[in-house]
């Protein structure tokens, strides 16, 4: 089914992605009259479009941080018979070629560090960075996605004039077996479910670090809450002190047939 992508600014055009984020959040969806004013003032909203249908879309306004004009990429959401497609990588591809068109050289934008969908996307396809840890972000939040753990954030950061550093490069299976070490495995217990295995860091031993993470987080959470916090609170502490000593999420990689995902950990300005 062929798909069209094209900007998002008409109030029926809004209230069409209002529809489509209560579906797939289970939630309120940000206000008609919010989102129409994002669309006037310097946002770039833009959907995917199957038949004339909204099947995805990507939401983002202006930002500004110590001194830089960015574009916050606010929320991206795809309709669940659509996911698996490549549709997150052309929606990021499309904002960022309006971003650049209209003047922005930076996006930034916040996901969950345990869904591994979300952090192939944003690391290793698109070349962004990890570069900040927010414990909590959002609070308590009571979607069908988000509810029941602390809503903890990466904050990634996608330099557009800047060659990517994702899979291209940094994630070559040789690369990373010869010059890389563990520091958060995934060790399955008897029923099958992934716990994390926390390892001593020595930084003098490789140039890059390995963490990894469930590569299905959702399905860990349904079948053990427990566990899953287990993750949440292993991966905040490993991922603060990763960042508070200098070091970045520059890429993830997975193998075909494994069960979990790895970040790609590298010193700032290497």
């Amino acid at each position: 089914m062929p798909l069209s992508l094209q900007i998002i600014e008409t109030i029926e055009q809004l209230k069409e992605m209002a529809r489509l984020e209560e579906e797939i959040w289970k939630t309120a969806p940000v206000p008609l009259h919010q989102t129409l004013t994002v669309a006037k003032n310097g946002g770039i909203i833009i959907g995917a479009y199957a038949d004339g249908k909204l099947v995805g879309f990507v939401y983002s306004f202006p930002g500004f941080r110590n001194g830089e004009l960015y574009l916050c990429s606010h929320m991206m959401g795809i309709a669940e018979s659509f996911r698996d497609r490549g549709l997150g990588y052309r929606l990021k591809m499309k904002q960022a070629e309006e971003a650049r068109r209209r003047g922005y050289r930076v996006i930034r934008w916040t996901y969950d560090p345990l869904q591994s969908r979300n952090g192939y996307l944003n690391l290793a396809k698109l070349g962004a960075l990890g570069v900040e840890y927010v414990e909590n972000c959002y609070g308590e939040m009571n979607d069908a996605l988000n509810g029941q753990l602390p809503s903890d954030r990466f904050i990634v950061e996608w330099r557009l004039d800047e060659r990517p550093t994702g899979e291209r490069s940094l994630a070559k299976a040789d690369l990373l077996k010869a010059r890389s070490l563990t520091v958060l495995e995934a060790g399955q217990r008897a029923d099958g479910l992934l716990r994390p295995l926390l390892r001593d860091i020595d930084e003098t031993a490789a140039p890059l670090l390995l963490a990894a993470v469930p590569l299905d987080f959702p399905q860990l959470k349904e079948r053990d809450l427990a566990l899953a916090l287990e993750w949440r609170l292993a991966t905040r502490a490993l991922f603060q002190r990763l960042l508070t000593e200098g070091w970045i999420a520059a890429g993830a990689w997975r193998r075909s047939g494994e069960p979990a995902m790895h970040y790609i950990w590298v010193r700032r300005n290497e």
